[in-house]
């Protein structure tokens, strides 16, 4: 399996949006992999684990934390559609170390699936850059809001900080 370019592996994620004519926000992971055929189970789970995709016979499933938030499963399902996308032939990767790129990969799908580009230009246009109203919009948290609009230079690196240890109240 080669390795992909940010640009392909958006360009994929991209081509699903399309293709099923995604227009109203948030992004529908849930329908996307209904329509790619893949079913979703949600079990509870230890706390570490978020998501995996696996086949049985000819059939797909994603097996999601049902304890996690709704944003972070919608990050997991779209993390693991982008394996589907990307890496359907070869899944026997989870335990081999010389494929970590293959969670990479499928994070920067997720990242672009969840967050389109396109979409995200024109609502952060009209919602002057709130990055915390637009991870509402989005479903998505605001740590990954901000992340996606510092890649795309709509608002500066490191202009937010995550480190809340030094805050006190007041």
């Amino acid at each position: 399996m080669p390795i992909y370019t940010h640009n392909h592996i958006k360009e994929q994620a991209n081509s699903l949006i399309k293709e099923f004519n995604i227009t109203k926000l948030p992004v529908d992971v849930r329908k996307i992999a209904g329509r790619l055929g893949i079913d979703i189970v949600e079990m509870s789970t230890d706390s570490w684990f978020y998501g995996m995709l696996t086949r049985y016979h000819d059939d797909c499933y994603i097996v999601i934390n049902k304890m996690m938030p709704e944003s972070r499963k919608r990050f997991a399902i779209a993390h693991e559609i982008g394996h589907y996308k990307l890496h359907i032939d070869d899944l026997g990767y989870q335990r081999s170390p010389d494929k970590e790129h293959y969670h990479r990969e499928a994070d920067v799908f997720a990242l672009e699936l969840c967050i389109p580009t396109s979409l995200l230009k024109q609502e952060a246009y009209s919602w002057y850059n709130d990055h915390k109203f637009l991870a509402d919009m989005f479903n998505v948290s605001e740590a990954l809001m901000v992340k996606k609009m510092e890649d795309l230079e709509l608002i500066p690196k490191g202009k937010f900080s995550w480190n809340y240890a030094n805050w006190k109240a007041v």
